[in-house]
C-alpha cells in the first residue's frame, strides 16, 4: 500500500431558498469550493469560509445545515501526491444577491447557481466525487422529502 501524506479538506454544497445548487468553474471543470482546513479552523468553518472567499458571497449570510458524506482522493501538489479527504457540508445561503466575486487567483473562472432540473449539465464535466456527493444528496432529499410528504 502507498505511504501517502494524508491531507484534510472541507467544502459545502451550497443550496439556495430556490433549491439551486452553487457551483464554481475551475480549471475547465465544474467543482464545488472547497479547501484545506487549517490549524486554527475547524472543518465547519473551512467549508463557510471557503464558500464565501472562493464566490464572493457574504459569510454572514451563508449557514450550515448538516455534515454530507465525505470525499477521498489522491492529490498531487507540486510533484508530492497525498491522499485528500474532504468533508463536505450542506450551507443554505440565506441572502438575495447573488453577484459573485470569483477568487480569480485559485484559478475560478465563474460562479453560477444551477437549478437541480439543470444539474447534468456541471455533473458531465466534473470531477466524479463531486457526481458521488451531489448524487448523494439529491437521493437523500428526496427520502427525507417522501418521508415528511
Amino acid at each position: 500500500m502507498l505511504d501517502l501524506k494524508r491531507v484534510e479538506a472541507a467544502g459545502g454544497l451550497t443550496v439556495d431558498d430556490q433549491e439551486r445548487v452553487l457551483f464554481i468553474f475551475k480549471d475547465g471543470r465544474w467543482d464545488l469550493p472547497k479547501g484545506l482546513v487549517e490549524r486554527k479552523q475547524s472543518p465547519e468553518e473551512t467549508a463557510l469560509s471557503e464558500v464565501s472567499e472562493e464566490t464572493g458571497l457574504s459569510a454572514k449570510q451563508i449557514k450550515l445545515v448538516c455534515e454530507l458524506i465525505p470525499t477521498s482522493h489522491i492529490s498531487k501538489y507540486a510533484k508530492t501526491k497525498s491522499l485528500k479527504t474532504t468533508r463536505w457540508f450542506l450551507l443554505r445561503y440565506l441572502g438575495s444577491e447573488s453577484r459573485f466575486q470569483p477568487q480569480t487567483e485559485e484559478g475560478i473562472e465563474h460562479c453560477e447557481w444551477i437549478p437541480t432540473w439543470d444539474l447534468e449539465r456541471p455533473l458531465a464535466n466534473c470531477p466524479a466525487r463531486i457526481r458521488y456527493l451531489v448524487s448523494f444528496w439529491l437521493k437523500a432529499r428526496r427520502h427525507i422529502r417522501g418521508d415528511l410528504a
